[in-house]
């Protein structure tokens, strides 16, 4: 199960906290809005699967600031629903602001998917440390997403990677 998920949600803050050791994704909220995230550590077996630190999915206004992230899969995974969602709902993930973040050992430190049906746009991602992951920026998608899988407007400033296995990767399944 997933540490913390909120549904349909609006105003969240989450500040200061430890998460840690989830059997699945940590934080997940979805189709939320004005969510932030800000000064978590986040934790999870560097050799466990499907940890995922925070996976918004299909939301609008995140921010993710200040937080410490060393999981066994992605740091942050931007989603925004699978092929019958994205078709139905029609919603991207939109307007994502992360820095000031240290990523360490997952496999990817910022993904884009594999659920993005709904297309994500702008993301600004700037001033943070990328530190022995496996990829720096991934795009995961797959056949079949659609004209609303569109990724548009991804912005990555002073961006430090450090032992980054690949720093961006684009993998269409």
């Amino acid at each position: 199960p997933r540490l913390f998920f909120a549904n349909r949600c609006e105003g969240i803050s989450l500040h200061g906290i430890t998460v840690q050791n989830a059997a699945s994704w940590q934080l997940h909220p979805y189709f939320s809005k004005n969510v932030d995230f800000i000064d978590l550590e986040i934790r999870a077996p560097k050799d466990s699967p499907n940890t995922d630190a925070i996976d918004p999915e299909a939301c609008d206004v995140v921010n993710i600031i200040g937080c410490r992230f060393s999981v066994g899969d992605d740091c942050i995974a931007i989603k925004s629903g699978k092929i019958d969602i994205g078709k139905r709902f029609k919603t991207p993930a939109s307007r994502h602001t992360i820095r000031n973040c240290l990523m360490q050992f997952g496999h990817g430190a910022v993904t884009l998917g594999s659920e993005m049906a709904g297309g994500v746009n702008k993301v600004c991602l700037h001033d943070c440390l990328m530190r022995n992951t496996d990829r720096g920026l991934r795009i995961k998608t797959r056949r079949g997403r659609g004209e609303q899988g569109v990724i548009d407007d991804i912005v990555f400033e002073n961006v430090v990677m450090e032992r980054v296995g690949t720093p961006y990767v684009v993998n269409c399944l």
